[in-house]
């Protein structure tokens, strides 16, 4: 085991993010659910942290570039997005975070460039 020197946050997709999505008239959500989402919700690696308020400033910091990265997620057209404010990303995510971040693997950490998914479910 090894602690990673990085602290950790769930992003977790709630209501008004699902109604989003089912706006989109690209993207087919037939046979799946908000609770789907939520049960493979993305995570996001910081800067390691020693209190909840570090993580809690990570995320403020970069609120915009994490909200783009989940609307992205599901649509690359821009004007199909909201403002990319505080109070909405608030209101259409829970967040879950943690300090400690333990590696079980003995597998080496590797790294690539964030690309956006193109999701299409049949």
């Amino acid at each position: 085991m090894y602690e990673v020197n990085r602290s950790v946050f769930i992003l977790m997709p709630l209501e008004p993010f699902w109604n989003w999505l089912l706006s989109l008239p690209e993207v087919d959500l037939n046979g799946f659910a908000l609770e789907d989402l939520q049960a493979d919700a993305n995570a996001y690696l910081v800067n390691p942290c020693d209190s909840a308020e570090e993580v809690w400033d990570e995320i403020e910091s970069r609120f915009e570039e994490i909200f783009a990265a989940e609307l992205a997620d599901w649509c690359e057209d821009e004007s199909q997005w909201p403002d990319l404010h505080a109070d909405i990303f608030n209101e259409w995510f829970d967040i879950q975070l943690s300090t400690v971040l333990t590696d079980l693997s003995h597998e080496p950490l590797e790294r690539e460039s964030f690309q956006p998914l193109t999701l299409t479910l049949n």
